[in-house]
């Protein structure tokens, strides 16, 4: 089986950043967004059916991830800063009204994006994602920068990712997940949770304009509901759509992930 995905290189902001793309430039653009630590690998199954329904599919590896480097090699710690530089990739790809996906810190940038750019968004999907994720303590996240504070990086990824999947979750997809949780420099994933537990954008919510749709998996025990619910009631007009049995990365865990993203986009007045 042939998948019909193109890679390519874009300097941004000084940062050589990787994406992959799928479908036709003509169609309406739909950017996804992959977790703290990762790559736009986790977007692989999900490009193929996007670009297959009309859409164009765009999945960036944000700088110092997967084969995207970072400026000065010095990691991005803010979610506001990788939001800004995707947002300086997709005017340079000259992207009209895209279409905002993601998840974990993924999300919490498409809702950055969202309280500064949704005037020119057609919609943002956050998965697993709020205004604000202060979900961790800075202590355990610093511990990951000493070998003797959590187990070996590769094991801490095989083993929350694990855990952060939903008992319906595929078990293939499962797989999956934990061997490429396994990838990625500990550096850049300690700055990416640092980012995580600073972002706050309550004060900008009200501002929000754009058709927001707020996913979460009910077995994510590392967002709770509360953080969730919070976001959904403060985005004027946004849907809140809980995913019973799923965890952390659902557009990973659910093969019909897609689905969501082509029936809300089917739903706006385009």
């Amino acid at each position: 089986m042939i998948e019909q995905i193109t890679g390519r290189y874009l300097t941004v902001r000084g940062h050589r950043i990787y994406l992959e793309t799928a479908g036709e430039t003509t169609g309406q653009p739909i950017l996804f967004i992959h977790t703290a630590g990762q790559h736009g690998i986790q977007w692989r199954f999900v490009l193929p059916k996007i670009a297959a329904k009309g859409y164009f599919a765009i999945a960036p590896d944000l700088p110092g991830h997967g084969k995207s480097l970072v400026k000065d090699f010095k990691p991005l710690d803010s979610v506001h800063d990788f939001a800004e530089t995707l947002w300086e990739m997709m005017d340079l790809m000259e992207l009209k009204r895209p279409v905002v996906v993601g998840c974990s810190i993924g999300g919490d940038i498409a809702l950055d994006l969202a309280a500064h750019h949704s005037v020119d968004l057609r919609a943002v999907i956050s998965c697993e994602g709020a205004l604000r994720t202060p979900t961790l303590p800075l202590q355990l996240i610093n511990q990951g920068l000493e070998d003797s504070g959590v187990p070996s990086f590769g094991d801490q990824g095989f083993l929350s990712g694990l855990s952060l999947c939903g008992t319906n979750a595929d078990a293939e997809r499962v797989k999956e997940i934990t061997f490429t949780r396994r990838s990625g420099d500990p550096k850049i994933y300690h700055t990416d949770l640092k980012a995580w537990i600073t972002h706050d954008i309550r004060s900008q919510a009200k501002h929000i304009a754009c058709p927001v749709l707020i996913v979460w998996g009910n077995e994510d025990y590392i967002l709770p509901y509360e953080f969730v619910e919070e976001a959904a009631n403060s985005i004027p007009g946004a849907r809140l759509l809980v995913l019973e049995g799923f965890g952390h990365y659902p557009g990973t865990e659910w093969p019909k992930f897609n689905e969501i993203v082509e029936e809300f986009i089917s739903s706006l007045k385009l």
